[in-house]
């Protein structure tokens, strides 16, 4: 159950994540809606509040029928393939959204025909070359970034002069909040060197606000930093002491909402600077031109730019790959690979069941991707567990239905589980070696363990110790 309360809440947080960007995306920056430029005007029109009125709608409903449909998982009959199910769902919540941003900027796009707004930069806007001198000057310094990244090393270094946590936390799981960070640094730096709008003809206005909208993104990376590493504290501290405790999930949710609060209290700051110094320049569309032509089915494909990282149209919410750069595509393959590889174990390991089979001297556990051959000899004694330790997956695959592949558990250390969550009871084998010391095996219902359970004492035979 707790599983399934896990998977139920991760979903959510996507759903609302999901929910929070798209809802982000109808917010008018860099001069655009949903992607699509208006100028300020035009984006007060009737016709665009309608038209956004019926996106936001769209957005709560998609994320309204997620959440409910991901309730169909507390069912009974569902729970033999919760994994599927939510996958399926995830992935149907990311199409619906992105196909509202779709249908919604396909109605921007006919109304700005229908209208001619169509605009025409009609002046060239010069860029002072000591705006570029100053920048990094005014913005929040770097050594906060790379103070985080040192202290996000103390969980590693608790591990290193504690074996009981090691038991449950490897050491190289603990560097992921390092590289976390480091990702924090390369955001705080790509925000810091951005592109600031020069629409004003006095070069001291744009300098200005140079100035002022560096010291907003500086301020949003080192919080977005600072807020990364809190997280890490929290998510290390409730492994350490919470086990499989709900609390685990607690710090991902304060990580999300805190990052979704920070993203709207920049895109809030950067507005409110654009009106405070370019206010009559924003009026008039003589500094609009049209950007849509650079994204291509929701990714950033620019021939013309030179980037291979660029700000994602939602400001602060971080990069995304320009896609016409011959790095980014490697860089974007290599993305659709991972998550393709990290996929299809999913969908592999929830299908098969394992199967175990006794042929003479030895007994075969088939299973998806962790098969296991065990010589009769090498079982030292039989006994059964009617509940399973605390245990941590170190490498195999961990369901709401069932479990198998290497994990750690409580009172045992290293083992290999093949177990399903209502087989009942659990079979432990103890082996002769440590590495691993156990493996513990049920069938899908107690009745199928009950029957387990007799054909390896039968198997096994006289000398080997069964409780």
């Amino acid at each position: 159950m707790f599983m399934l309360l896990t998977l139920l809440i991760l979903s959510w947080l996507i759903f609302g994540t999901m929910a929070a960007f798209t809802l982000f995306y109808k917010n008018q920056q860099n001069q655009q809606i949903l992607g699509v430029t208006l100028s300020a005007t035009h984006a007060q029109s009737l016709e665009v509040q309608d038209i956004i009125s019926g996106y936001k709608r769209m957005c709560y409903l998609i994320f309204l029928l997620s959440a409910g449909l991901s309730l169909l998982l507390l069912l009974p009959a569902a729970a033999s393939f919760t994994e599927f199910f939510l996958l399926i769902l995830v992935l149907v919540n990311i199409f619906f959204n992105w196909l509202a941003v779709h249908r919604y900027q396909r109605r921007l796009r006919t109304l700005k025909k229908e209208k001619g707004w169509i605009y025409q930069r009609s002046r060239i806007v010069t860029v002072d070359m000591n705006v570029v001198k100053e920048k990094g000057k005014a913005g929040v310094s770097a050594v906060w970034s790379w103070l985080f990244l040192l202290l996000s090393f103390i969980p590693t270094f608790y591990l290193l002069f504690s074996p009981t946590a090691r038991a449950f936390y490897p050491v190289v799981f603990s560097m992921i909040g390092p590289f976390c960070q480091l990702n924090m640094i390369f955001l705080y730096y790509q925000m810091r060197n951005s592109h600031t709008p020069a629409l004003s003809e006095n070069t001291e206005i744009n300098k200005v606000c140079a100035r002022t909208q560096e010291r907003i993104r500086t301020q949003a990376a080192t919080l977005s930093g600072l807020t990364m590493l809190v997280f890490w504290f929290l998510f290390s501290f409730s492994v350490f002491y919470a086990g499989d405790g709900i609390l685990i999930i607690l710090p991902v949710f304060v990580l999300i909402t805190a990052l979704l609060l920070i993203a709207y209290w920049q895109q809030k700051k950067i507005r409110a600077a654009e009106n405070h110094f370019f206010g009559p320049e924003l009026q008039n569309e003589s500094h609009l031109s049209e950007q849509e032509g650079a994204y291509k089915w929701g990714c950033y494909y620019n021939p013309s730019d030179p980037r291979i990282f660029v700000p994602k149209r939602i400001a602060g919410m971080g990069f995304t790959i320009n896609l016409a750069h011959p790095v980014g595509k490697a860089v974007g393959f290599g993305i659709l690979a991972l998550v393709l590889a990290a996929l299809i174990p999913v969908f592999y390991g929830g299908a098969k069941d394992y199967v175990i089979t006794e042929n003479g001297s030895q007994i075969t556990i088939d299973a998806a991707m962790y098969d296991l051959s065990l010589a009769k000899d090498r079982i030292v004694s039989v006994s059964t567990l009617e509940s399973l330790p605390r245990s941590l997956r170190t490498n195999g695959y961990g369901g709401e239905s069932k479990s198998f592949g290497h994990f750690t558990v409580e009172g045992y250390g290293k083992c290999m589980l093949y177990v399903y969550s209502q087989g009942g009871a659990y079979i432990v084998l103890k082996l002769d070696g440590d590495n691993p010391g156990y493996v513990i095996v049920n069938g899908k219902t107690p009745a199928e363990t009950e029957n387990l359970y007799r054909s390896i004492k039968a198997w096994l035979g006289e000398g080997v110790s069964i409780y």
